[in-house]
Formats: C-alpha cells, structure tokens, sequence
C-alpha cells in the first residue's frame, strides 16, 4: 500500500511539473507575442486582446501560487531555459544547421531591431537571388559581418558579387562584396529581445560577476550553511503517557 501511495505521488508531483513547466514556458511566448502585435501593428493588433488577457490569467495565477510552487515553477522555466539556450546557442551552430547572430544596428528595421537574435541558415551560393537578406563578412575595415538585402548581382555562380542595403537605410552599401566558400547564409528568423541578455553577458562587468563574484558568494553560503549550527529536534511526546 504505502509503495503504491508513492507511486502514485511521483506520478502527480511529475504532472504538476510538466504543467508548471508548460505554463511557465507559455508565459514568454505572451509577451513576445504581444511586443511583436504592437511593433507590426495593422491587422497583427487583433492578436493583443487575446493575448493580454491571457497574461492577465497568468499574474493572476501566479498572485494565488504558494510559494512554493512558485519556486518550482521558476526553477523549471530556469532550467528549460539554460537547456534550450545551449541546445540552441551552442549546438546547433557547431553542427553547421544554422548560426545566431546578435543584431547591434538599426538598419534593417523593420525586418529586424538592435538587440534581436536573428537565425541563418546555409544554402548554395548559385541559388542566390534579389531581395533575399544575408549574413556576410563586408570586404572593408575591420571586416565585420553584416546582415542587409541583396539588391544587385553583380556576378552569378560559385562565388557571387553582390551589393546589399540595410532596409532601413537610403542608399547602397559603399562596396562590392565577393561571397567566398560556395555557400550563403541566408536569414530566416528573428528572435525578439534575445539579444541583450546575449551582449550584457559579454560585457566586463558580467564577466566579473560570473568568474568572481558569484562563485565567492556560493563559497561563502556554503560555509554557513556547513557551521551553522544545527538545532536538536524536540523527542516526541506520546499524549498517552503525559495522561498517566
């Protein structure tokens, strides 16, 4: 009896954390949701009422959650997150499927804003065509990577030359770039706001926090938590011999 009690309380606390996880996961998908109504505006505007009033369900919930629920529910989105973070980061782009890059310019507005992550994928280079935006490394300066429009090509084949133009930009960019390699990587996606946590992580100050202060604020919680002293618990009293 007391196996199958335990059975079937594994198997409830996992349905709750699957849910928590699933709810939890929802939540971001709302607000990205409605950044993205009000930044397309139009007919995309019909999404908001819907969307707002799920995210008034979800600060509702969450006001009446216990808290230690609450917590669970926090550390299930935070692990979902660092997993989905490096599956999607790390491994995909070491596999060669895709490559993330973090937008820093305004240029190609509306298409994309600084602070997004945008996703590229491989394709032939023969297969170019006008309109299609694509990630390269411009041949001048510090030969930084640019993602902007393909508006004229210049040579077709193996290896194109091409001239592009931010979208959101008035003239052409200032060169003839040569695509090397037989293969462009072509934008496919965006993903909103994804960025900033990305570029605040790669600031000085981050790498301070990481690298020294957090593991010197783990090491020092350990060490209270290992000499703290521990209370005794009180033996427990048995009503029937107080009675006699």
């Amino acid at each position: 009896m007391t196996l199958r009690r335990g059975l079937h309380g594994g198997r409830r606390a996992s349905a709750r954390a699957i849910v928590l996880l699933i709810a939890g996961l929802g939540l971001p998908c709302v607000l990205v949701g409605l950044a993205e109504a009000a930044r397309r505006g139009g007919l995309w505007l019909i999404l908001a009422a819907p969307l707002a009033a799920l995210l008034a369900g979800y600060v509702q919930a969450v006001a009446r959650m216990p808290r230690s629920l609450f917590l669970q529910l926090a550390g299930n989105c935070a692990l979902a997150f660092a997993v989905f973070a490096l599956l999607g980061l790390a491994v995909g782009p070491e596999l060669g499927l895709y490559r993330t890059v973090t937008v820093l310019s305004g240029s190609m507005r509306p298409t994309f804003d600084p602070g997004d992550v945008i996703v590229v994928t491989p394709e032939p280079a023969r297969d170019l065509r006008l309109g299609q935006v694509i990630t390269y490394q411009i041949p001048v300066g510090a030969r930084q990577v640019e993602s902007h429009r393909v508006v004229r090509i210049l040579q077709h084949g193996e290896t194109p030359i091409v001239q592009t133009r931010g979208d959101a930009n008035s003239g052409l960019d200032p060169w003839e770039a040569e695509l090397h390699g037989g293969t462009l990587w072509r934008f496919r996606f965006r993903i909103p706001m994804l960025g900033y946590p990305i570029l605040a992580l790669r600031t000085r100050m981050a790498h301070v926090l990481l690298v020294l202060v957090l593991p010197l604020v783990l090491a020092v919680y350990a060490l209270v938590q290992l000499w703290r002293p521990r209370r005794q618990a009180l033996p427990a009293v048995n009503h029937a011999q107080q009675a006699r």
